[in-house]
């Protein structure tokens, strides 16, 4: 999901399952379309972008002949004599579908990846436009209500969790194999696309829970990766949909807290930002005020009741916009003076605002979080954090528990150990996959550099700004080039506060 579009893909989605013809793990082929018949690719000029679907095993365990049918994307490059090895986007979630994304197409379009290399767009199995897609019906029923109603953060989880468990329980019933969905077997689809694009090296560039692909794919080939970007990044040994998850958040907004009051602007209009989000937490959970959001296309009003965890659910979706993150203190400021103009302009904008949120395949989002991530082992850290127990995917243990679904008994995955050479970036206050990560992987990398970026939260190359993208692209064309931070003070940089909405 873009990666950071948990919640959402929580609360959306349809159980639909198409067979495909039987396929062994020897002939992964792609049928071609010419032209593109994506949809999401109309505005990339035709001869630029070559489309089609790639057929493989849909368990690549050798159970059973059903095959997984999985669009491809090829963006070609804007050289007439492109370096051999592609650059192969792999967006977070899990669930994430670029094929489907006409801000993907146009993006990488225009990037300056693409100028000597093709850009190559691949959507994870399970996710929409796939065959089998997950989705299911009664988690979009239920998005609205989870958004709009005063719940508890116990009543939300709740709601989310049996919602979830009946959609993969729906999707086990139809035969799908749910332990077929995880970032293993989408390791070997790569493998497959790579061999069936007849490419001998390509380069990796995994956002969010990308990375964990990209990591899974590395130590499944090797000798099939020139080089990791790794952004935002998930470390196999992570837990951080479920026992990590609140702390990793109050991380984040503990550092916009602190880089506040060391900003002389900031710290001027906001002197106790502390106080401040400690009383805006308290009132909200006393006296949730109803504010009123635009619909979906701008038709009727929703009428929004915004309790303490809608409050905190908002700053976590702000710290991954590098538009939003600057206006955090301004909205804790504004709020806990009573002015809810901020809080409402802020709801209607930054993701999950009830008229941005478009369609996914939520089952996928469960099915791999569940296969990657739970282990009971693993317990949880209750009641030691600031704000209890919040965190946007606080239901997850509850939905990964189900006895039905046998979640939780593979061991937890290794460390990642390769030459490969590897940009690894993070951004300081990135609530979901802490600069902490980034750190763990860069120690079991021995061919790695880590560069944190001091004004960033989540998806670092998302802004598609000079600094982050001319290192990433110097890196490229380099890697055995060791990048210094310094080559665009990323470390140093620091956010430039908003004192006020109309900055």
């Amino acid at each position: 999901m873009r990666a950071g579009e948990l919640i959402g893909a929580a609360i959306a989605a349809v159980c639909a399952f198409t067979s495909a013809p039987g396929v062994s793990a020897t002939d992964p082929a792609i049928e071609w379309q010419e032209p593109c018949a994506f949809e999401a690719a109309k505005d990339v000029a035709p001869d630029r972008v070559k489309c089609g679907v790639l057929t493989v095993p849909l368990d690549w365990s050798g159970n059973g002949t059903a095959a997984a049918r999985l669009p491809v994307a090829v963006i070609r490059a804007l050289s007439d004599t492109p370096q051999p090895d592609p650059v192969v986007f792999l967006s977070g979630g899990p669930g994430g579908a670029p094929t489907t994304s006409a801000h993907s197409f146009n993006l990488f379009a225009a990037h300056a990846f693409g100028k000597d290399r093709d850009i190559v767009l691949f959507t994870q199995r399970g996710a929409q436009s796939t065959e089998p897609e997950l989705r299911c019906d009664p988690l979009r029923g239920i998005r609205l209500s989870i958004v709009a109603d005063d719940m508890t953060m116990a009543e939300r989880d709740a709601k989310i969790s049996s919602a979830a468990r009946a959609c993969l329980a729906s999707l086990a019933a139809k035969g799908i194999p749910l332990h077929a969905f995880s970032a293993k077997q989408n390791a070997h689809d790569m493998r497959a696309l790579r061999q069936a694009l007849g490419v001998r090296q390509w380069n990796l560039l995994g956002v969010s829970y990308g990375t964990y692909m990209a990591l899974e794919a590395v130590r499944l080939d090797p000798e099939g990766v020139r080089t990791l970007i790794l952004d935002s990044v998930v470390s196999p040994e992570s837990d951080l949909f479920m026992s990590e998850a609140s702390g990793n958040f109050e991380r984040g907004i503990s550092r916009i807290v602190e880089a506040c009051a060391a900003s002389e602007p900031c710290s001027g209009h906001f002197p106790d930002l502390t106080a401040s989000l400690d009383a805006v937490v308290a009132a909200l959970a006393k006296a949730p005020p109803t504010v009123m959001l635009t619909g979906k296309d701008g038709k009727a009003d929703v009428r929004v009741v915004v309790n303490d965890h809608d409050f905190l659910s908002l700053i976590h979706w702000m710290l991954y916009s590098p538009q939003a993150l600057p206006l955090v203190p301004m909205l804790i400021d504004a709020t806990a003076s009573g002015d809810l103009g901020p809080l409402t302009t802020l709801m209607n904008s930054v993701y999950p605002a009830p008229a941005a949120v478009g369609d996914s395949a939520a089952g996928a989002f469960f099915a791999i979080v569940c296969a990657d991530q739970y282990r009971p082992s693993r317990g949880r850290d209750l009641g030691k954090g600031r704000f209890g127990l919040f965190a946007i995917t606080s239901f997850m243990q509850d939905v990964c528990a189900d006895p039905a679904r046998g979640y939780g008994r593979m061991q937890s995955a290794e460390p990642v150990r390769v030459q490969t050479p590897t940009l690894i970036l993070s951004g300081r206050f990135d609530p979901m996959t802490p600069d902490v990560y980034a750190e763990e992987i860069a120690g079991t990398l021995p061919n790695s550099q880590l560069v944190r970026f001091g004004n960033w939260g989540h998806s670092v190359l998302s802004g598609y700004r000079e600094c982050q993208t001319d290192l990433a692209a110097a890196f490229l064309s380099k890697p055995e080039i060791h990048l210094l931070s310094s080559s665009c003070d990323a470390e140093k940089l620091s956010p430039e506060f908003r004192v006020q909405l109309s900055d």
